[in-house]
């Protein structure tokens, strides 16, 4: 579907003149020519900066006044805005429309068997503001509050529908006290009050969308997170007798038209695996790495698998092996900090150097991650982003973008080494077995939740049949119950969630 003119557009015109970035192709989608506001409205220059900034009220009326379908356009060329201004990437190119969203879920439900919506979550000023698109072809009419959208193609036949639903009581400042607060408990395992916040945000975010989520039969949930909401571990929500994950496979992406979301059976892939158990340059040790690493490439996953330990987990390696095979699955074991402030700050941590997230794109531009075949998938299972900075937002769920792979899996918070090692064996377990990224996860974090996947009697059990033996560091340890959403909601499945 396509329109009169483009938010992006006009961003970029200003962001030219500016000369902040540099012009790249996204990844996919349809072309949209969206634009409803004057330029000087939404989009200004800070004099003081030199930097392009968004005029959040005027966007805020634009957004609340425009159809589900200028609303979902906007949204995603705000999104592309704000992570290519962060990441110093023009994001360029093709912005997808809903109709085109629609259509690609439809295709990809009958690939995977799994019926995904995108959700939009828009924490506008005065309120909060939901969008869900289902998978064009099955919706049900249940709601007037659907609007229809016109097909140029005949694929699928049935027109898809938006579903749209404002939540005056969330306006922002509540929601992001809340999300504040939800993150702030449920990173202390000791606590058990996060539940009255868990529940909260389900109630807003998710119990308006129930109505339109079981007509569509939908399983899989796919967020496209405002600012402020990109790091609550959404897994976690209640709704006062389940947690979310009971309920549906769960992804975020930065927006649609920045995620590859093609698919391809990962159980296909080859992993190039590197770890480090030992501290250096000032990181905790991590003792559980060496297990994890010899559990998922050789004995779960069993393909072609090159594995680097702590001294030879460095650059060197991984572009000298990185650069003669493509590996579909890189896998890092270590530690890695999203931290406020420029990309700069942020890095991921190897034996005797750091890869700042700046440099990562130019890692993936040298190695050829982003070129076919792709690098499938992306795992840190060691990293911890601060809370309450935009900035750390942006670099962790903006960081498939960045590093030129079709997901990242990653972790909100460092659970602990244990925990990691628990969260990791199982995952790569499913993930052998479905070769879908977002219900792989679910059924890992379901394990821990209900005790199948524990640690105990110095083992580590991925179930009553399968157990791994831990040394001597672990297993004095004792009895370690990963039921805890802090074990297991940390753990997020960014970009591609097929």
């Amino acid at each position: 579907m396509k329109f009169n003119r483009s938010f992006l557009s006009i961003f970029l015109s200003v962001i030219l003149i500016l000369s902040l970035f540099k012009s790249v192709q996204a990844q996919s989608g349809n072309q949209s020519d969206i634009t409803n506001p004057d330029p000087t409205e939404v989009v200004k220059s800070n004099n003081t900066t030199t930097d392009t900034i968004v005029d959040r009220n005027q966007f805020d009326q634009n957004f609340s006044t425009a159809t589900p379908e200028e609303a979902v356009t906007q949204f995603e060329e705000l999104q592309a805005f704000q992570f290519g201004t962060y990441l110093d990437t023009n994001f360029f190119g093709d912005i997808t429309s809903a109709e085109g969203i629609a259509n690609n879920l439809a295709l990809l439900a009958k690939k995977t068997k799994r019926n995904a919506a995108v959700i939009y979550v828009a924490a506008l000023k005065d309120k909060l503001s939901l969008i869900m698109i289902p998978p064009s072809g099955n919706q049900n009419n249940i709601s007037s509050n659907y609007k229809s959208l016109k097909f140029t193609t005949q694929i699928p036949a049935s027109p898809p529908q938006i579903f749209r639903q404002d939540i005056q009581e969330a306006k922002n400042s509540n929601l992001q006290k809340v999300a504040k607060e939800f993150r702030s408990k449920i990173t202390n395992n000791r606590r058990n009050d996060y539940l009255a916040s868990a529940q909260q945000l389900y109630k807003w975010i998710i119990e308006p969308l129930e109505p339109a989520l079981k007509a569509n039969k939908i399983n899989t949930l796919i967020f496209s997170l405002d600012s402020g909401l990109r790091t609550i571990p959404i897994a976690a929500f209640h709704d006062g007798k389940q947690f979310l994950i009971e309920k549906y496979s769960i992804g975020i992406i930065p927006s649609f038209s920045l995620t590859d979301t093609r698919y391809v059976p990962i159980v296909n892939s080859d992993i190039l695996a590197m770890g480090i158990s030992q501290s250096t340059e000032g990181q905790d040790p991590l003792p559980s790495v060496p297990i994890e690493i010899d559990a998922v490439s050789k004995q779960i996953w069993q393909s072609q698998a090159q594995v680097f330990l702590n001294e030879a987990s460095t650059i060197n390696n991984l572009k000298a092996f990185g650069s003669k095979q493509n590996y579909g699955i890189i896998h890092l074991a270590t530690h890695g900090d999203f931290k406020p402030g420029k990309i700069s700050n942020s890095y991921i941590q190897l034996w005797n150097e750091k890869i700042h997230l700046q440099q990562l794109k130019e890692l993936s531009q040298e190695l050829k991650w982003s070129k076919n075949p792709k690098v499938e998938m992306l795992v840190l299972s060691a990293c911890r982003t601060a809370l309450g900075s935009q900035e750390v937002e942006l670099g962790f769920s903006g960081l498939a973008v960045q590093a030129g792979v079709k997901s990242v899996l990653g972790s909100l918070w460092y659970v602990s080494d244990q925990g990691s090692l628990a969260l990791m064996t199982k995952f790569y377990e499913q993930l052998k077995m479905t070769s879908l990224r977002s219900e792989s996860l679910r059924q890992a974090q379901l394990a821990m939740l209900k005790g199948e996947v524990r640690i105990a009697d110095e083992q580590l059990y991925l179930s009553p049949e399968k157990r791994i033996s831990l040394p001597p560091e672990l297993s004095n340890l004792g009895k370690i119950d990963l039921s805890h959403p802090y074990f297991w909601s940390a753990f997020t499945m960014i970009g591609n969630w097929n």
